[in-house]
């Protein structure tokens, strides 16, 4: 399977480093509409087999082998590889989307839900200003498309660069895939929980250095 590889931003933001391990198209909202413009990058993506990052994620070593093993195994489901961060759990369904990361999209599914958000906002089944992927959240129920939330995060929200808010360290998470390699710890075992301690050190250590 083909997979393009889209990054949403206003531009405004340096991208980190990691993402040179990966070809991508910038998806530039030059007049700072987030819904607006994610409703249109939805559409525009949906010609693809898509992942779509926003530009402020760190990405896990050889992220585009991990992330491409892992959509070869589950080619028709939308896959969110960053939700629900502080949260220990394993990969599973669910009708709950929560933050857009680092999302793949199979071929087609990005206009249908465009349009879903479209008719919610314009009958007034969501109210607005609202975050855009709790709408999207929204459409996926009324379209009753499941999503497979994967454990553990490939991508590492780099909110220390947050552009519209101060450091937040509930919207980053200890579950990063190169934590976990880094201290020899595998993530669907008892010791990720057991360390857990260890895990959120690593991270704010880590994100200090950047």
């Amino acid at each position: 399977m083909e997979i393009r590889y889209f990054v949403r931003t206003t531009g405004e933001r340096k991208l980190d480093d990691s993402l040179n391990q990966i070809n991508y198209e910038l998806l530039i909202d030059t007049e700072h509409k987030p819904i607006e413009s994610f409703i249109a990058q939805l559409k525009y993506i949906s010609e693809y087999n898509a992942v779509l990052l926003e530009d402020d994620v760190i990405l896990c070593k050889d992220f585009k082998k991990r992330i491409e093993e892992v959509i070869n195994n589950h080619p028709k489901d939308i896959i969110n590889f960053f939700t629900r961060p502080l949260l220990y759990f394993t990969s599973q369904y669910s009708f709950d989307f929560y933050y857009n990361q680092c999302t793949f999209y199979p071929k087609g599914i990005g206009e249908r839900i465009g349009n879903e958000m479209i008719d919610l906002i314009s009958t007034g089944k969501v109210k607005l200003p609202n975050e855009y992927d709790s709408i999207e959240c929204e459409a996926l129920k009324q379209l009753n498309i499941p999503h497979l939330t994967y454990r553990p995060c490939l991508v590492q929200h780099n909110d220390r660069k947050s552009l519209i808010s101060s450091s937040n360290p509930n919207r980053t998470t200890p579950y990063f895939l190169d934590y976990l390699d880094q201290l020899n710890i595998l993530y669907d075992s008892k010791e990720c929980i057991l360390r857990r301690k260890e895990l959120v050190e690593y991270r704010n250590n880590h994100l200090k250095l950047r």
